[in-house]
């Protein structure tokens, strides 16, 4: 059963940061940060198939927690609050995602 808590706590986080990446992508491509937003789209294809799977395929973990990194350390150069949001959220996922493959 703790399994199974830790898939769905995994799932849920991968769902929040799907959103929070799916938002960001928005705003940085309307202000011209081509490179975020893509890196956010990314990111959020990559948490979005983590909870298509639903059993947490660590072939699917990984590419998750890859984009996640990806996205974070890109978001991390911008300086606005709606990148920061998106940042922490990515790297959570990273951790979580990358604890799930462990």
């Amino acid at each position: 059963m703790e399994n199974q808590n830790s898939n769905q706590e995994c799932i849920d986080l991968c769902r929040k940061c799907a959103d929070e990446c799916t938002s960001n992508a928005q705003i940085c491509k309307e202000e011209g940060r081509n490179e975020c937003a893509r890196l956010c789209t990314e990111c959020a294809t990559a948490c979005n198939n983590v909870v298509a799977d639903g059993q947490t395929n660590s072939d699917v973990l990984q590419k998750c927690a890859d984009a996640c990194n990806a996205c974070a350390t890109e978001c991390e150069k911008h300086h606005h609050e709606h990148c920061i949001q998106c940042a922490k959220i990515c790297r959570e996922c990273e951790e979580e995602c990358n604890s799930m493959v462990a």
